[in-house]
């Protein structure tokens, strides 16, 4: 279904269009253009018989190449849980089905968030992008925040992490509206993966300088305290059970000398009970390895953690660290930008780059 953009909206996009129309012409965007080209090329080379006997290394390579990736230290770890929660079988079936079913693009999105796990809706998104430009754009943190940037935070669940296929398809057509206006600006011919370039710089531009703290999604704070781990060397977990009645969201590991393993447990907390979240982490400090169990969550949610307990031992109260979301976002994002910087310098090669 056409999307018809208001006022608003079409001056605000008209508002980044000249500065992308210098970026698509210059060396720098001339050349992501010939970068751009080759990842789709290198994505569309995987048809559906190559992905029906893929063997390990070639899901390395399918997954190790995505954006989505390209920013983790250990991109071993996203292939291996794959395969682990997975099994290479049904990956193997999965990913002909996303990629080359019958389908429309949102109903294959759909199913593959169903029934794989270990890969979200940015890595997803991106792959369906790679595959088929022109229907289907990426759906990911950096695109969230540019379209609410450009005033469709009322038309998008700009701050859902994992939206629905129906949701998926009105934010195609929201890009498929913006390459429209984008073209009366003199930048045309744009696919939704271009698109998805513009929106990078609606970002990276326009972004504000202070982080909401109310402002979170519980699955996208695991993914952010999980990278934050991995940027920083340790041996990270997800949802993995620490005590026994204690499972948390995110563990980081990390072996010193010959003193053995150290423990942070960290725990996530959108809503519901803090009664329960409390005895949750209180177990999983019984763990002997453990030496600071983290509650993350908004300043007021913390508040209410803190106050309930004040009457609990002073051991236990020692062991608590706070986390605020916002500050979670702060630290992943100054990281992730300091990583892309490293990265330039091209300190280790790419195992299975794009050709």
């Amino acid at each position: 279904m056409a999307v018809t953009l208001n006022s608003e909206q079409a001056e605000a996009i008209r508002s980044y269009a000249l500065e992308f129309k210098r970026y698509v012409e210059s060396p720098e965007g001339k050349q992501d253009a010939e970068e751009r080209q080759k990842r789709i090329t290198f994505y569309q080379n995987f048809d559906r018989a190559r992905i029906e006997k893929m063997d390990e290394s070639d899901l390395e390579a399918l997954i190790t190449n995505l954006w989505a990736t390209r920013m983790w230290t250990d991109k071993l770890y996203v292939v291996n849980r794959a395969i682990t929660e997975n099994g290479i079988e049904k990956l193997r079936k999965e990913f002909a089905e996303l990629l080359h079913g019958k389908a429309s693009i949102s109903a294959r999105y759909d199913r593959f968030l169903k029934n794989i796990k270990g890969l979200g809706p940015a890595s997803v998104t991106e792959l369906l992008a790679h595959v088929a430009p022109k229907e289907c754009g990426v759906w990911n943190d950096k695109a969230r925040k540019a379209l609410d940037i450009l005033g469709f935070g009322q038309v998008l669940p700009v701050k859902k992490y994992r939206i629905s296929a129906k949701e998926l398809d009105l934010f195609n057509d929201v890009l498929l509206a913006i390459s429209g206006e984008l073209a009366k600006g003199g930048v045309k011919d744009l696919d939704l993966l271009w698109v998805d370039y513009f929106l990078y710089e609606v970002w990276r531009t326009g972004r504000p300088a202070v982080i909401e703290d109310e402002d979170f999604e519980h699955d996208e704070l695991v993914d952010n305290v999980k990278q934050i781990g991995l940027w920083l060397g340790f041996d990270v977990e997800t949802e993995r059970h620490i005590a026994k009645g204690a499972r948390v969201d995110v563990l980081w590991r990390t072996k010193i000398g010959n003193l053995g393993i150290v423990t942070y447990a960290f725990e996530v907390h959108k809503s519901g009970s803090i009664d329960s979240l409390i005895v949750n982490l209180q177990k999983a400090g019984r763990n002997p390895t453990v030496q600071k169990v983290v509650a993350v969550s908004d300043s007021k949610q913390l508040e209410k953690i803190r106050g309930e307990i004040q009457e609990l031992p002073e051991s236990f109260r020692d062991a608590m660290a706070y986390w605020q979301a916002r500050d979670v976002k702060r630290a992943y994002e100054n990281l992730f930008e300091a990583i892309g910087i490293i990265r330039q310098l091209e300190l280790v090669k790419e195992s299975f780059g794009v050709t």
